[in-house]
């Protein structure tokens, strides 16, 4: 056999070999594209209006807003960011279960008018005959809830039959009790101002052995709102933060 004939043979397997691994690599890029294709997209962004929206409506866009946050969080996956554009002052008679793993609430129209939408949750007598604040209550094994652009009012416990005994459920994010806890709970508020009326009865949030990363920027509190930041803090409050194990905050004292 000529050297030319060698060289022939040894040109062809290394042309064979490259197109070998070009089909191959085209195959596994076709593969990866499909698989990412098919991919369902997790993050979803609602509109939501109590006053003006409908849950039938798409949802959205601005012209054909939710009516209630639990539509919006329903219609994004479970492991996913639910995302919600707050048009209106958002009345709360009942808890709102956290049904994604980041719920993300932007009060929109603060941004252009000026107004900022209102969380107003309110006591009410729970299944179990206890007087609970209607709030947000975390069940998931990673729930995480942020608010911007948002106030918060904390309502009056005057006249509240029957007269609340347990502060956890008595605030506006909470934790389950015994069953269907998360190990830990994030909290994020940006440009939030907090009220409460004086005799508020709970706290801001709610936890039982769940542990919690509270973090504000920008946020107004009550000047009397130590010992109503976690509820396993409780009264007197002023405790500073870096004792505390089962919570991490940049606040230095809650």
């Amino acid at each position: 056999m000529s050297l030319e004939s060698v060289i022939a043979d040894l040109t062809k397997a290394a042309s064979d070999l490259i197109a070998t691994f070009n089909g191959k690599k085209n195959e596994i890029t076709a593969a990866v594209n499909a698989a990412i294709a098919a991919a369902p997209e997790t993050s979803r962004a609602w509109w939501v209006d109590p006053v003006n929206g409908l849950d039938t409506n798409a949802g959205t866009t601005v012209a054909a807003p939710f009516k209630t946050i639990g539509k919006a969080m329903s219609s994004t996956p479970s492991s996913g960011q639910c995302t919600v554009f707050l048009m209106n002052d958002y009345p709360m008679a009942a808890n709102i279960p956290v049904m994604c793993a980041y719920l993300l609430i932007y009060g929109i129209y603060a941004v252009s008018s000026g107004i900022t939408p209102k969380f107003r949750p309110q006591y009410y007598q729970g299944t179990d005959g206890a007087t609970q604040l209607a709030g947000f209550i975390c069940y998931s094994q990673a729930n995480n809830v942020e608010f911007r652009n948002i106030d918060i009012v904390l309502p009056s416990v005057a006249g509240v039959l029957p007269v609340p005994t347990l502060t956890r459920i008595n605030s506006f994010i909470k934790t389950n009790s015994s069953s269907s806890l998360p190990p830990a709970v994030g909290v994020m508020l940006q440009t939030v101002v907090v009220t409460k009326a004086a005799d508020f009865y709970g706290a801001l949030v709610g936890l039982s052995v769940s542990s919690l990363a509270l973090g504000c920027f920008q946020v107004t509190f009550p000047s009397d709102m130590a010992g109503k930041y976690v509820s396993t803090v409780g009264s007197p409050g002023g405790t500073a933060t870096n004792t505390l194990t089962q919570i991490t905050t940049n606040l230095v004292t809650i």
